[in-house]
Order: C-alpha cells, then sequence, then structure tokens
C-alpha cells in the first residue's frame, strides 16, 4: 500500500522523485526504493515524507482512505488496532511477526 500511495501522491503534486528527496533530505535512491518496495522507511522518514506531501502517515500506511484524516482508534476492527500496535512496537518487523504468528496459528 504504501508503495502505491507514495507515488501516486508524489505524482499527483506533480514532484519528481529528486524534489521529494530534496524536500525530505533524503537521497533520490531512498525514494525510489520506497516506492519500489526495495526498502521501508523508518517511522522518522515516513514523517518527514507525509509532511512533505501534505498527507497523514495513516493514508499513506493505507489505514485510512481520507489522505488528510487518522484512523480513530474507536474506527478500528481488532486486527487492524493489534497491526497499528504491532507497528508502532517494532516498526515494520513487528508487522512481519505477528502475520507469521497469524499464519502458524
Amino acid at each position: 500500500m504504501l508503495t502505491h500511495r507514495l507515488r501516486d501522491v508524489r505524482r499527483q503534486k506533480k514532484l519528481t522523485q529528486m524534489e521529494l528527496a530534496r524536500m525530505c533530505d533524503l537521497g533520490i535512491n531512498q525514494i525510489n526504493k520506497y516506492e519500489n518496495g526495495a526498502n521501508e522507511p523508518t517511522l522518522t522518514i515516513l514523517k518527514r515524507i507525509a509532511q512533505a506531501l501534505g498527507i497523514s502517515i495513516d493514508f499513506l500506511a493505507g489505514l485510512t482512505d481520507d489522505p488528510q484524516g487518522f484512523a480513530a482508534p474507536s474506527d478500528m476492527k481488532p486486527e487492524e488496532r493489534e497491526i497499528l500496535d504491532a507497528y508502532r512496537r517494532e516498526g515494520w518487523a513487528g508487522i512481519v511477526h505477528l502475520g507469521v504468528d497469524k499464519i502458524t496459528k
């Protein structure tokens, strides 16, 4: 979800990867890797990207379909809340661990 939304919003804002990289104080290769799914941004970098694009982190992560919106805990299904909690605890690794746990049960 992140890869597609990042690329789509960047293009909608008519920004090149280089322009977004400069806005976020990143290298163009990093933006390219995030858009292609080769790397995943840290929460700190995700925050910089979201701020530069004028959208919420929740939108980039696929937690809401509203670019300006935030997913309220009360609006989430228990599974969605579990994913968010895992991400907040351990980042993407937490989501992977949660997924492995769910698959092996």
